[in-house]
């Protein structure tokens, strides 16, 4: 196994474990951010497998094009990092608002 297809395969599997934990927050979150989050992980699960079947693609074709995977799983990994910011900042916004209700 190549150290670029080593990579590409680390990312994957980091994103899926993030994927994994923002389906457990969104188990504790209130309905209405519980479906935004919802949503997003959905998005977030057909960008993954699309990394995947691209990899599968480029793999059993051996061309030296993985570095375009590489590229499109780290942009799909950003965006589990910034959508768990967005949640975590929402969640924080709610717990405000909490607090200055009381």
């Amino acid at each position: 196994m190549s150290d670029q297809e080593s990579k590409t395969k680390k990312v994957i599997k980091d994103l899926s474990q993030k994927i994994d934990e923002l389906l457990e927050q969104s188990e504790i979150s209130k309905e209405d951010v519980k479906k935004g989050i919802d949503a997003r992980i959905q998005e977030l699960k057909r960008s993954r497998d699309e990394v995947n079947e691209e990899f599968k693609k480029i793999r059993e074709d051996n061309k030296e094009t993985i570095d375009k995977v590489e590229k499109m799983a780290k942009d799909t990994f950003k965006d589990v990092k910034s959508t768990f910011s967005d949640f975590f900042g929402s969640k924080k916004d709610d717990d405000s608002k909490k607090d200055s209700d009381q």
